[in-house]
Order: structure tokens, then C-alpha cells, then sequence
């Protein structure tokens, strides 16, 4: 049916060719105005991050070399931060080993604490003769400048917002008079990144550096980071990135030249390579994988030196590669990166070329496409019959995407076909509405598929819920261990999940997890969580916390990590309350004293599950004693909210389990919980799942 006129159809039945064109005109209208009020939605650029992880870029040689302060190396030289005498001989190795420029990507922003003259000052019982004997050496900083200076090497800064935090106690006048060796051959125009101050390093190595470059970079709403930062003005002087400045020293550079087009910054060349810049200095990376052998230790460069030219002609970045220093960004690619590896493929990238660019005519293209599809769909669509109403939008679908993947996979240009898609998408859309649906067949459609629905969520539901432990059998895991849970998801299928169960030595398992998200996904994701969480523990025989990294690494290396989950894992020993638990990311649990104190019980933690394959995460312990209880919960219960958008908060769930006291079993806590989180929510649906779990441990005459 195409809506043409039927000599057997009652006139009034037929519906004018004029009002479904204007249907047409009207949605794709809407659709374009949603698309403009909503700009710089992260749908956009999660489609660029596929096209990266489509086609990386691709890096089969580097001379970008990334020299690691990682685990290995805090195990075996002491904690960060080493005294500056260790970077001293790393530097001097580094330089020996023939390297061509060498990056530090820290700030020294504070003289080392274990320099000579301020160990005098920490020993005021030191004769007068070991004073000035100590006080006369040369200090730490000093022995790191003078080897700075015998090599090239940019060391790091970062700029600050003036109400920082971190700019107390720095001024303007300070931040200014820093070095800055990077020439600009013009002013940076307005628009550029700027702070009005920095936080530099000790004078022993600005005064002696090569060069200086920021290391500022701030992810993008949904927590990616796509953009290095390669100039800004820092207290009015124009700055070069970490990534530029390295290269420019390394390439002997005299100077930076922007380029500024209509009062914007446009580009930044550096000798013969013009690199592409958003009017704010940033560039975007197109992300792929160093090559391998493009990192070292540094324990290996401390313990032993390199040989003779081993690094030759090579650009060294120093930095943190452990999750301790922090530092930790996520890229397209869908990995977690450090920030010493970001920004060598910075470096790299203004070596060989590797950015991605989106030029001002693309907005122009996109809306223009997105014009002529509207017309032409408009003018077409309501005189189509049905096998082209179905070739015509299949070929404009097709056609539109694969002309954006060819210019990013050709051209490294990002075109973004979701306005042409769907603004003639919903005009069609809405035309073919009015064309092919009856009003009454529609609604018993539409009926029949919501009772259909209904009853697969209701199926769905009493699914997940038959794979999650009863609270009868909870409760009768152990004599003297009183378990209970509760999970009520926010909608029909949710992605929280708990589990308790006994192991052959008679030790008592408890989880409770949060997958990211809710709905069918978020169960899915659940369901299998809760499914390799079971068997993994079950086995026996290995460690709690090599059994949970085990389970991160499933997860993850089935593909799975495109969410996360955090978890709260425990074993307990019901003969004498010891407790082993691993925290992967999620909320730390309540110790609840049978006097009716409450105390929160601070972990170390580590990640959630599936952010970081191979993760270490670390085993804790705690002692359960007669009469006191564990509370565990999701954020669900933290993060509940009223009508008017407050928090249900800590301090509530703290008052409602403080009447708790020894003897009261397990259900009392776990509904004191959800009583109290409904009541403040009051009839507001729910903004998330909701789980909570309690492990009493029973008083047992004669048992201490």
C-alpha cells in the first residue's frame, strides 16, 4: 500500500500525498533541531573510536623508546619518589646508551627531601664539623640538574586554573618569569588553552632543561581521551606540549610556527611537518600500538648500564607505568594507557604523522547532505512501492556510513554521518508511518507487543532470580553463620548480583557485584559474572584474590569488556570469624559492633572487573567476632534518590542499621536497608539496582 488512489477505497479513506510531505518535512525538522540542541553528544565520537579500533594506526618502527618507573622497579629501588641522584644516573645511562632526547614525564615541583643539607636539618644532633661537612655536599637536585644539562631533556609542567587547588601558594609573577625555551614565531591567538599559572620543577632543572612542555589533558565527557594538548599560553607566553617540545628538541628545532587562519589557530608547524590543531591547541591522535622492544625498565637501565649506542638517535619519554602513581588514561582503542605511553605516541606521531582531523567544511557537508537527503526523500518516499520503500533508505544507509569510513580509512578525516542518516532517516520514517500503519491494526500490533514484552521480562526475571541463592538457603550455610541478601533491580531485569555458598572445608563464600548499566544488558552481563564468579571460587584450593584476578581475565579475554563490574568478594571461616576479601572497585562494607557501632571497613582495592587485564589485586583480611555483622550493598543504595534529586547517602544507611545488635538476625539488617531506601524515596522509581547483604556471625556458647 503506497498511499496512491484506489478507485475501490472511499475518498476519505485515502490520505493526501501533500500532508504525509509534510509529516516528512516536520520529523526530519525535529530530528535536525534534537541533533543541534544536543551537539557534541559522545554518539559521535564512540563512532569515530570504532573506526580507530576498525583500523589502528598503524606503527612498525618508532624512535620514540618509553623507559618505565613500573612495579618492578618500585619493588626493587624503594618507593616513588626516588632521590633525585637515582634520575641523575639514569639520566647519565640513558645519554651513554646515545640517546637523542630524553622527556621526563613528572614535575619536580619540590626540592628532594633527602638532599644533604636538609638531612643536616633532620639530625640537630650532628656535631658542628659533620653539619657543615654534610651541609657542603652537593645537593640531590643539583647532581640531577648537572645531568640534565649534559643532555638534552624536556621536563614536564602543568598548567593551572588560578582557583585550583593546586595553585595555592604559586603566582602569577612566579609563573611567568619560568623558562621557556620553545620559540614561537608569532602570539598565540585567543581561543588557545590558557592558564594563568604553572607548576613548574625546582630551579636546579628549569634552568637547566632543554626545553619545557605542558603535560595538561583532560578526557572528554564520557571519560576517553582523544586530544593531546600541543600549545597553550601559560602566564601569557605561548607553551608547547610534552609532545612537541620533545620533538623539537630532538629535532634541533629553532622554534614552533603557528598557523592561524580568520583569528583561529589552525595548525602548528614544526620545520617541514604541519601538524593539525583545533583552535584550542589540541590535535587528535589517531591511536595504534608501539612496536615491541619499545620499553624498558628502569630497574634494567639502574642495575646494569646499556650498551654503547643502544638507544641511539632514539627520543626517551621517563614516566610512571604503575597504578599507584596514577596517571591512568583511557584511549579510542578501549584500553587503559598510562600517560607516559600517550604521550609517546604523541611523539611519535609528530615524527611520522598521526593525527586525525576534522576540518571546518565538514559541519557545512554533513548539514548539506543531510538538506539534500531530507528533499530528495520528501519528494520520493510517499510515491514509492513497498520494494523500494525498502532498496531506497537500505542503499542511503549503506551509502552514507561507508563515504565516513572512507574518508577516515582514505583521508584520516572524521565525517559524521549520523545528521544525513537521521534526518532523512526520521523523515522517512514518519512518512512510512502515516503510508503503511492502520490506526487500529497498530494498536492491537502495538498491544500484542507490549503484552509479548511484558511477559519475556516477567520470564526473564523469575530466570535471574532462580540463579541467585534463596535466603532460607543462605541463612542454612552454617550453624554458626547467619547469612541474608536482597536484590531488587530498578527495572524488571537489573545488573546486580550476589552469591553465598560453602566450600568443601567448610568455609563460607559471599560476592556481591554491580554490573555497569541496567536491563537486559546489564542481567546478560550478570548472569555470566555470576555464572564464572561461581565456578572459579567453587574449584578450592586457590587463593581468593588469584582466583579474582583469574575472573577478571575471563572476562575480559571473552570479549566482554565493553562494561564493567565491580565486585566484593569474601571467604569466611565460621569456626573463627577470619575473614579473606577482595574488593574489585566496588563499595567497601560495613563492620557492624553488637553494641550498635558502625564502622566502614577501609580497603586498598583494586579495579573493576574487565578494566585491566592482568591486574594484581590485592587479598585483605579482617576478624569477624562473635556477635558482630558484615553489611555489603551497591551503589544503589548510596546513590537512591528522592522527588527532589537529593542522595539517600551514607549517613541514612548508617542510622538505618544502627539499631542492629548482637543476637538480631541478618534479615533485620538487610531490611532495615531497603525499608529505609524506599520510605526516602517515596514512591520515586528507582535510579538504580539494589542489593544488599548481610554475614552475622552467631554467638556459639562456649565458642570465643
Amino acid at each position: 500500500m503506497t498511499g496512491l488512489k484506489s478507485a475501490s477505497e472511499p475518498k476519505a479513506l485515502l490520505l493526501p500525498l501533500g500532508r504525509v510531505r509534510l509529516a516528512g518535512v516536520f520529523a526530519g525538522l525535529a530530528v535536525a533541531a534534537m541533533l543541534l540542541l544536543f551537539a557534541g553528544s559522545p554518539v559521535s565520537e564512540r563512532l569515530f573510536d570504532q573506526y580507530q579500533r576498525w583500523q589502528p594506526r598503524p606503527i612498525a618502527q618508532t624512535r620514540v623508546h618509553i623507559v618505565r618507573i613500573d612495579a618492578e622497579s618500585l619493588r626493587a629501588l624503594g618507593p616513588w619518589p626516588w632521590p633525585r641522584s637515582y634520575l641523575a644516573l639514569l639520566t647519565d645511562r640513558l645519554r651513554e646508551a646515545g640517546a637523542a632526547a630524553v622527556g621526563f614525564d613528572i614535575v619536580f615541583a619540590e626540592a628532594d627531601p633527602t638532599s644533604p643539607g636538609r638531612f643536616a636539618e633532620a639530625y640537630p644532633g650532628l656535631g658542628a664539623a659533620a653539619r657543615a661537612e654534610i651541609a657542603g655536599l652537593q645537593s640531590l637536585d643539583e647532581r640531577f640538574g648537572a645531568a640534565v644539562g649534559r643532555l638534552p631533556v624536556v621536563i614536564a609542567r602543568t598548567g593551572l586554573a588560578a582557583n585550583s587547588v593546586e595553585a595555592q601558594g604559586i603566582d602569577a609573577a612566579g609563573s611567568a618569569g619560568l623558562p621557556v625555551e620553545a620559540r614561537f614565531s608569532a602570539a598565540l591567538p585567543g581561543g588557545v588553552a590558557a592558564f594563568p599559572l604553572a607548576l613548574g620543577n625546582v630551579d636546579a632543572l628549569e634552568f637547566a632543561a632543554r626545553g619545557q612542555g605542558l603535560i595538561n589533558g583532560e578526557p572528554d565527557s564520557d571519560g576517553v581521551t582523544r586530544r593531546v594538548l600541543l600549545a597553550a599560553n601559560v602566564a601569557g607566553r605561548a607553551t608547547a606540549g610534552m609532545a612537541l617540545e620533545l620533538a623539537r628538541v630532538a629535532q634541533g628545532a629553532g622554534g614552533v610556527d603557528p598557523v592561524v587562519i580568520d583569528g583561529e589557530l589552525r595548525a602548528l608547524r614544526l620545520g617541514t611537518d604541519v601538524i593539525p590543531v583545533n583552535p584550542r591547541g589540541e590535535a587528535r591522535l589517531w591511536f595504534g600500538q608501539l612496536p615491541d622492544g619499545s620499553e624498558t625498565s628502569a630497574v634494567n637501565i639502574m642495575r646494569r648500564p646499556l650498551r654503547a649506542g643502544t638507544l641511539a638517535g632514539r627520543i626517551v619519554l621517563v614516566g610512571p607505568a604503575s597504578v599507584g602513581l596514577g596517571d591512568v588514561r583511557t584511549t579510542p582503542l578501549g584500553r587503559t594507557e598510562f600517560g607516559v605511553r600517550f604521550h609517546a605516541q604523541a611523539v611519535d606521531a609528530v615524527l611520522q604523522g598521526g593525527w586525525l582531523a576534522r576540518p571546518r567544511w565538514a559541519w557545512a557537508a554533513e548539514w548539506g547532505l543531510a538538506a539534500l537527503l531530507l528533499a530528495l526523500a520528501v519528494w520520493t518516499v510517499p510515491g514509492l512501492r513497498r520494494r523500494g520503500a525498502v532498496v531506497v533508505p537500505l542503499l542511503v544507509l549503506l551509502a552514507v556510513p561507508g563515504l565516513s569510513w572512507g574518508a577516515f580509512a582514505l583521508l584520516r578525516l572524521l565525517l559524521d554521518p549520523l545528521p544525513p542518516l537521521l534526518v532523512s532517516g526520521g523523515a522517512g520514517v514518519a512518512m512510512a508511518a502515516m503510508l503503511f500503519v492502520e490506526t487500529g491494526r497498530r494498536a492491537r500490533l502495538l498491544r500484542d507487543a507490549a503484552l509479548a514484552q511484558a511477559g519475556a521480562m516477567a520470564a526473564a526475571r523469575e530466570i535471574q532470580f532462580a540463579m541467585l541463592p534463596g535466603r532460607d538457603r543462605l541463612a542454612g550455610l552454617s550453624d554458626r553463620i547467619d547469612m541474608d541478601a536482597v536484590l531488587e533491580p530498578a527495572q524488571e531485569i537489573g545488573g546486580d548480583l550476589y552469591d553465598g555458598f560453602a566450600l568443601p572445608d567448610g568455609r563460607i563464600v559471599f560476592l556481591v557485584g554491580d554490573v555497569t548499566g541496567k536491563g537486559p544488558a546489564a542481567a546478560l552481563f550478570m548472569a555470566v559474572s555470576k555464572a564464572l564468579a561461581h565456578s572459579l571460587l567453587r574449584r578450592g584450593g586457590v587463593p581468593l584474590d588469584v582466583a579474582i584476578s583469574a575472573l577478571n581475565d575471563e572476562l575480559a579475554d571473552d570479549g566482554l569488556a565493553v562494561v564493567e563490574v565491580t565486585m566484593l568478594c569474601g571467604i569466611i571461616d565460621p569456626a573463627t570469624g577470619a575473614i579473606e576479601m577482595v574488593n574489585a572497585g566496588h563499595e567497601n562494607p560495613l563492620l557492624l559492633r553488637g553494641d550498635g557501632r558502625i564502622e566502614p571497613v577501609a580497603m586498598e582495592g583494586g579495579l573493576p572487573l574487565c578494566t585491566m587485564p592482568g591486574y594484581p589485586y590485592p587479598l585483605e583480611r579482617l576478624q569477624l567476632a562473635p556477635g558482630e555483622a558484615l553489611a555489603i550493598i551497591t551503589d544503589g543504595v548510596r546513590e537512591a534518590q528522592d522527588a527532589a534529586g537529593n542522595f539517600f547517602g551514607n549517613e541514612r544507611g548508617h542510622a538505618a542499621i544502627a539499631g542492629w545488635r548482637t543476637g538480631q538476625p541478618a534479615s533485620t539488617i538487610t531490611g532495615a536497608l531497603v525499608a529505609a531506601v524506599r520510605g526516602f524515596e517515596a514512591g520515586n522509581p528507582a535510579s538504580d539496582d539494589l542489593t544488599v547483604m548481610a554475614v552475622c556471625r552467631r554467638v556459639v556458647p562456649g565458642v570465643v
